[in-house]
Formats: C-alpha cells, sequence, structure tokens
C-alpha cells in the first residue's frame, strides 16, 4: 500500500467505524511496508485532513455538481487528502496531488469514479484563487467556525468562555500539528544516560517543563527505544495527573480507568517498581495493551482486573486513587482531531453523570487517610471544577489540596487559583489536560 492508500482506508474507519485515528494508524502501518518518510507523510495527510475536514467539504462541494453526502466514501476521502495536499501541502506539486489521487481511485474503485476525480481535483487546482470561504446566509460565528473547521457549538462555547482572541487562539492551536512527547522510563535508564543516547545517534529533541519528558524532532527516531522500553509515549500534560498524585514505593494505588496503560506505568516508574498498582479496564483487549506495555517498560508491580470501574470493590482499600475519567476530550483535538466531528453537547452532560459516579466510587475505594487526583482531558467546566464543586457539597469532609503543595516550582505555572491543574493549548503548546487531589478534612 502507498501512504496515499493507508490515509484513505484510515479516514474511512474513522469515519464508519467509529475507530480511533491513531488506532487505525497503527493497524494499517502494522499491516504495510512503508518507510519512515512515507509513514510520516501518511500520518501529514490523516490528521491534516481530520483537523481541516469542515473547509475541505466546503471547497469540494464548490466543485462537485451532484449530492456530495451520497458520494462513495472511498472517494470522498481521495478528494479530501487531494484538496488537503492542494492547499496545505505546498512541498508536493499540484500535478502529483492530482494524479496520485486518480491512480488511486482508479486502483481502488474504476475508471469512471477515476475521471471523477480528475474533473474535480483539476478543477480545483486550476481555480485555487476563485476558491470562496464565505458561508452564504451564515453568522459571524459561522464564518469563524468554518475559518477554523471546528464545530459552531463549540466555538459558542469558547467564545462565551474565553472571549473572541482567546478561541481564535484556542483553534489555531487545535489546528497545529502536535508534538509527540516520551517519558523516559526511570526504571530502565536515567534521564542523563538518554540524554546521552541521543545525542549518540545526532537525535535532536527538546526537553520539557515536566522533568523525564521529551519531544523530538522525529518520532520514528524513537522507534527502538520504544521497543527496548526505554521511553513511553506519554503527554507531558497528562503525566502531571501521576506526579499530583505523588505515590511512593510500598503504597497501595488503584487507577481506575486504566487503558491504555500510560499512567499505570508512570505509576509503577514513580513508585521505584515497590508497592502495588491496580489497573482497572472493561474490555480484555485494553487490559492486554496495559500488560504489554508494563512488561516491555518492566513494571512488574502492575495488576490488571477486568471491572466496571463504578462498581470496582476492593477487599483492601487503597493509599491512593487516580481516577483519570472518560470526557469529551476537547483539550486533545489536535491529536485526536476526529472528535470535534463526533462530539455534541449532549455529550457532555452525560460524560458529567458518569464522571460524578466514578468519584462516588473512588471515596468508597480509597483509604480514610488517603488520595484522590480527578483528571480529564476536556477544558470543559462542567468536567472540570464544576464537576469538584458539586462533588465537595455532597462530601464537605473532602477538600482541595493545591497542586503546589505536591508540585515542584517549575510546574507551578499550570496550576489556578483553585489549587487544580490546568493545561491550555494555546497558553502552554501542550494538550489540554485538568487534575485536581482531594484529601479528607
Amino acid at each position: 500500500m502507498t501512504a496515499r492508500e493507508v490515509a484513505v482506508k484510515v479516514l474511512r474507519e474513522v469515519d464508519f467505524g467509529g475507530v480511533k485515528s491513531d488506532t487505525a494508524i497503527a493497524t494499517h502501518f502494522a499491516a504495510s511496508q512503508l518507510d519512515p518518510v512515507d509513514k510520516a507523510f501518511a500520518m501529514h495527510m490523516i490528521y491534516g485532513t481530520l483537523r481541516e475536514k469542515m473547509k475541505i467539504d466546503y471547497i469540494i462541494q464548490q466543485f462537485y455538481r451532484h449530492d456530495y453526502n451520497k458520494m462513495d466514501a472511498d472517494i470522498k476521502n481521495i478528494l479530501r487528502i487531494g484538496v488537503y495536499q492542494l492547499f496545505y501541502l505546498t512541498k508536493v506539486p499540484k500535478w502529483a496531488a492530482v494524479n496520485e489521487s486518480v491512480e488511486l481511485a482508479k486502483r481502488l474503485k474504476n475508471q469512471f469514479l477515476g475521471n471523477l476525480v480528475n474533473g474535480v481535483l483539476r478543477n480545483i487546482a486550476n481555480n485555487i484563487d476563485a476558491v470562496s470561504f464565505k458561508v452564504k446566509g451564515g453568522t459571524f460565528a459561522d464564518q469563524v467556525a468554518l475559518q477554523y473547521s471546528h464545530p459552531k457549538w463549540l466555538l459558542d462555547r469558547w467564545l462565551q468562555r474565553f472571549g473572541f482572541s482567546e478561541a481564535q487562539e484556542l483553534m489555531t492551536a487545535n489546528n497545529q500539528i502536535p508534538k509527540v512527547s516520551f517519558r523516559i522510563n526511570s526504571l530502565k535508564t536515567t534521564v542523563s544516560d538518554f540524554r546521552e543516547k541521543l545525542a549518540q545517534r545526532n537525535i535532536a529533541f527538546q526537553e520539557s517543563a515536566v522533568f523525564g519528558f521529551i519531544s523530538p524532532e522525529r518520532f520514528f527516531d524513537m522507534e527502538d527505544f520504544l521497543k527496548e522500553g526505554l521511553v513511553s509515549v506519554q503527554s507531558e500534560s497528562q503525566g502531571l495527573a501521576c506526579l499530583l498524585l505523588a505515590p511512593r514505593p510500598g503504597e497501595r494505588v488503584l487507577d481506575m480507568c486504566a487503558a491504555p496503560g500510560g499512567k499505570s506505568t508512570f505509576l509503577a516508574e514513580l513508585m521505584r517498581n515497590d508497592g502495588h498498582v491496580t489497573a482497572v479496564d472493561l474490555y480484555d483487549n485494553k487490559l492486554q495493551q496495559i500488560r504489554a506495555q508494563a512488561e516491555t517498560l518492566g513494571a512488574t508491580i502492575i495488576e490488571t482486573v477486568k471491572a466496571d470501574a463504578r462498581k470496582f470493590a476492593p477487599t483492601e482499600k487503597y493509599d491512593k486513587v487516580l481516577l483519570d475519567a472518560p470526557c469529551s476530550g476537547t483539550g486533545v483535538l489536535a491529536r485526536r482531531a476526529e472528535l470535534r466531528w463526533r462530539l455534541s453537547p449532549n455529550d457532555i452532560v452525560s460524560m458529567q453523570k458518569l464522571q460524578r459516579e466514578l468519584l462516588e466510587n473512588a471515596v468508597q475505594c480509597v483509604k480514610d487517610d488517603g488520595v484522590i487526583v480527578y483528571a480529564t482531558c476536556s477544558l470543559e467546566p462542567e468536567e472540570n471544577f464544576q464537576q469538584i464543586e458539586s462533588f465537595l457539597k455532597a462530601h464537605p469532609e473532602w477538600r482541595v489540596q493545591s497542586a503546589t503543595e505536591i508540585l515542584p516550582p517549575p510546574l507551578h505555572q499550570y496550576v489556578r487559583e483553585s489549587g487544580a491543574i490546568e493545561v491550555l493549548p494555546h497558553r502552554h503548546h501542550s494538550d489540554g489536560a485538568f487534575s485536581i487531589r482531594l484529601v479528607r478534612q
């Protein structure tokens, strides 16, 4: 398969199979013979097309004279990646973007649909300056939503919360190619030793404000280290929740919603592989992922348990509980661009209910002198501090312990007046995240 064919197949699965983009990419990369350069090209097309889908579809519909909603799914995605190359990948010659798309349509479908792709893309390529980005009869918010390729309902929320200028900055951040962060595995190496390995291979990278996290210029430079378990992929903003929990060697720790295992393994590393981590999830395949990652990283203190975290009842309570709750994911729209098209306002309401049920059970799982850290990758107040305010009203025996009492000074930049950690993509140039530490009065 070519990079473009992989991109089209991934986009089909994301559109119609409800598959996460990173999961679909990993599956198709494993089945292909693409070299690292072609893998990078495929990823660029996939994530870029997902981020800019609203604008791309608006362009195509200006040149397609039939019912776009009834178009064959593969042809639609071939046109989408073709338009993405024409407008966003300046290093790809226009003729190549058109010709490769036409040949792909012929190979996957037939000559007739290849001709259709040829006609539409050539017309667009020859009339790029004539493309309109104005919504006929639309409001100002409609125009802005199209300009930044975000659903209008989400833009409306952010306009109300942040104001116009900052909402623009947030949407701009969501449309950037996100950096990939790696956590150095302290069970197998040290930060200084690993830096030396990178220097020996002339691998360029950036240091994170979070100690032990780095971002290389090229993801695929890290493949060997991943296989050896010297590093694992984890967003630095997600790692903050584990640092806020601050587990100690010898403690019993519960990770309530553990898949895919990044936080469970980080907890084991912070505990120096001494103690016990229970990683709970509802699905066997996800538990297998956690076990596989733990084995690669040498984290031997992790036990996986198949259970509904809302009903999980341990025989012995835990010193500390991490609840990285299911959420809307509005903080990671740069990394999981398809979420912006899947979400609706009702999802935030349903997530609130689930999160509260999980919080109530977290109280039942922790010792009287224990700690709960509640975390999400959402930016929405209803899922974050409003959720905690509601919990504290119902449980006055609990209080917030400020993150400044736990985290080192360089990380206080992420702490709000409430004592919670809030990472915003446009302010901190990282995935959005929220976490808060709860202790009994």
